[in-house]
């Protein structure tokens, strides 16, 4: 029988849950079973918001002693209830005021009681990010694709970077690099062509890409090019491995502009962006696609997004706020070293050699800009700074990523 899903997968589920996301989305988002998900996503709109839906539903081993004063745990829960923001360490200075003699819980007993009751830490408060449903209007949705390995004439290797309009199915930028392999194409310069797209067609809502470098990959955290989108307002969809059908708009139109443009016969990189250039005007300005009109002029809205882009808007607008609410709805699940860190973003974290070999679960508040890691069954080990979130580290991407061999201590809980 496998082990019971633990309580900080749980918790971060139900935030999804509460921001809107469907089974299916959370599903694919934390790497779990669809089935099970659906069951504690049933638990939540029945109310069960205790111990059956946010710990495993199998018997205590041992009796729960009920506290002395029963008044003291009804009070604990009410204060709880009307100020989500308040710890546990301010609730029992309130008590212990209204409450001068009486025997009073330790700051864990009431993030216990808090926990079992569904009054855990209070949700981020931002919309949900990565809907399945497709966009309904230019510049909701882009997608973001790269093809690889084209040879060119002279027996160059090429590949280029395509952004494509999922509403409109419109060519809006594509950007050919003269490396074959696309995982050798450096972040910051696929950084560089997107100010230079979002600078031409101003930024969308949202960008649907692969799991693959150098904007996500399956097994820990958001790259820092993805970071970097987050904080610029852009919302980023992952689409779950193996599934092109998930990015079929631009997918379409990678395997038309092969034919179109026909990679083989360019003698260059530089004539095969001219003709890229050209081909891409063509499909999107005169194409007769939309009964017998060009995607332009059928979509006038195509012509740019109401959401304008500049260096100077980046300088002033870009949010680090932003980066670490999207944060907070990832929960992974890591094996301490011998040494008693973990690594996250190429740094070690001090858990504590007494962990040392033990499996921890590690989140991120917010408020607070610290690195959480707590057991499975929810209870805190420690805190510690997230140092290297900072603006300067994200935006100019120099936030790391865990060496192979650290990543893979853990598995994952939430594919990036």
């Amino acid at each position: 029988m496998p082990r019971a899903l633990a309580v900080p997968v749980r918790q971060v589920l139900l935030r999804r849950w509460q921001r809107g996301q469907t089974a299916s989305e959370i599903a694919a988002a934390l790497a779990l079973a669809p089935r099970t998900v659906r069951h504690l996503t049933r638990l939540f709109r029945q109310g069960a918001l205790g111990p059956t839906a946010l710990g495993p539903s199998y018997a205590p081993c041992g009796g729960t002693r009920e506290w002395p004063e029963p008044r003291v745990y009804a009070e604990a829960l009410e204060l709880r209830r009307q100020h989500l923001g308040w710890g546990a360490g301010l609730i029992r200075v309130l008590l212990k005021e209204h409450w001068p003699e009486a025997a009073l819980p330790g700051e864990r007993t009431l993030r216990r009681w808090f926990r079992r009751a569904g009054l855990g830490r209070a949700p981020a408060g931002r919309r949900p990010r990565g809907s399945a449903r497709r966009a309904e209007q230019p510049h909701e949705v882009w997608q973001m694709d790269a093809v690889e390995q084209l040879r060119l004439r002279d027996g160059q290797r090429a590949s280029w970077l395509r952004l494509t309009d999922e509403f409109t199915g419109a060519v809006l930028f594509t950007h050919a690099f003269p490396i074959g392999r696309w995982a050798e194409v450096s972040p910051g310069a696929v950084q560089g062509q997107l100010r230079k797209a979002f600078t031409t067609w101003g930024r969308p809502q949202r960008v649907r890409v692969d799991n693959g470098p150098p904007w996500g990959s399956t097994g820990g955290w958001p790259t820092a090019l993805a970071l970097w989108l987050l904080g610029l307002g852009v919302d980023v969809s992952w689409n779950r491995p193996r599934r092109p059908k998930e990015n079929a708009v631009i997918e379409r139109t990678q395997g038309v502009s092969q034919r179109w443009v026909e990679p083989s016969t360019c003698a260059n990189v530089a004539e095969l962006q001219r003709r890229l250039d050209r081909m891409d005007r063509v499909q999107r300005e005169q194409y007769p696609s939309i009964e017998g009109r060009s995607r332009r002029e059928a979509f006038p809205r195509l012509v740019h997004s109401p959401r304008g882009y500049s260096l100077a808007w980046e300088k002033a607008h870009w949010s680090l706020g932003r980066v670490l609410e999207c944060l907070a709805e990832y929960v992974l699940r890591r094996r301490v070293d011998r040494g008693g860190k973990v690594w996250l973003y190429d740094r070690g974290h001090w858990v504590g050699r007494a962990w040392a070999g033990e499996e921890v679960y590690v989140t991120i508040d917010p408020w607070t800009r610290q690195w959480v890691f707590q057991d499975a069954s929810g209870e805190e080990i420690r805190r510690l700074p997230a140092r290297e979130l900072t603006r300067e580290g994200i935006v100019g991407l120099s936030v790391g990523r865990a060496p192979r061999h650290r990543s893979r201590l853990g598995k994952s809980c939430c594919p990036d």
